[in-house]
């Protein structure tokens, strides 16, 4: 309904910013994620903004980033969780370092976040482990394509995009097999 409002920030606090759009000043509720990226008061922002409508209020929440916006939405779909809590959620944890836990099914950072507990965040990661969004898209496809046979030939995720990805930066004209074998060598130097 509404993706985005730009205006003049009025106020601002760890929870709540008041954005004036054309003397119409809108109260949102936001993350400290965001509240570390607003302007000083009286200056122009633009906060991405969700609608949400409850049994006893309708409350607007503010978002620097478009991804912080998805994260929240996506947070609201899994039960038990409701604004707040996805709130709280961002408040404490980046999107990057968020999707990350997720990934390596982390579930003690997750309960470091005020209101997940041990089910809670059981919970989050089995309903966001297939719902993680793949910024690897701009990711060359031979690196992905190495990432991928390393994994397949044992190695962990997490080293092998370390190592594809490093060698990769040195040189990237580097042909598929070569990148391979390069990063064999490294992991065997390395040790496992």
């Amino acid at each position: 309904m509404i993706e985005a409002l730009s205006g003049i920030l009025r106020e601002k606090s760890n929870l709540k910013a008041v954005i004036d759009v054309n003397g119409i000043e809108f109260n949102l509720t936001i993350p400290l994620s965001t509240f570390d990226k607003l302007p000083n008061t009286n200056k122009r922002c633009r906060l991405f903004v969700e609608l949400v409508i409850g049994e006893k209020s309708i409350k607007l929440y503010g978002f620097a980033t478009k991804e912080e916006k998805n994260l929240f939405n996506e947070l609201r779909k899994i039960s038990k969780i409701g604004p707040q809590t996805a709130i709280s959620i961002l408040s404490n944890i980046s999107v990057e370092e968020f999707y990350a836990a997720i990934q390596k099914q982390d579930k003690e950072l997750l309960t470091q976040i005020p209101g997940i507990g041990k089910k809670t965040a059981l919970n989050i990661i089995v309903e966001l482990s297939n719902k993680i969004p793949n910024d690897e898209l701009n990711i060359p496809s031979v690196v992905s394509d190495a990432i991928e046979t390393l994994i397949s030939l044992g190695f962990s995720k997490q080293e092998s995009e370390k190592t594809v990805k490093e060698i990769y930066s040195k040189d990237n004209s580097v042909k598929l097999e070569d990148l391979i074998k390069e990063s064999l060598k490294s992991i065997g130097k390395h040790g496992r």
